[in-house]
């Protein structure tokens, strides 16, 4: 996309990081819980089991994943605004067409 989209040399870090904050924010390491915990789960275990803590609620643990995608939003939204500032407008045109082929459309896509 780099190529096609015609990133130079000075642009590249403002594409580089926006790119790498997009990964980010895409990027989920584990499913979330579908369900209540077994028992096993709410047992404290490592280094909370050591420091006496008891392990989170299933709401805690669903907040702290929206928490941490909160930030990574926050982190992709800057990136972009600065992405914005060195592309030029056939380039932000370029890209919109390239992002807008990458998805599915409905009922996944975010329109």
């Amino acid at each position: 996309m780099e190529t096609m989209i015609g990133i130079h040399v000075a642009q590249l870090d403002a594409w580089r990081d926006y790119t790498a904050a997009l990964t980010d924010f895409l990027d989920v390491p584990h499913p979330m819980p579908q369900g209540p915990f077994s028992a096993p789960e709410t047992k404290p275990s490592g280094s909370d089991a050591a420091a006496g803590k008891p392990s989170g609620l299933f709401g805690e643990e669903i907040a702290d994943h929206v928490l941490n995608q909160a930030v990574k939003a926050r982190v992709l939204k800057d990136k972009a605004a600065a992405l914005r500032t060195v592309l030029t407008a056939y380039q932000l045109q370029k890209l919109k067409d390239a992002e807008r082929s990458l998805d599915p459309g409905p009922p996944h896509g975010f329109h």
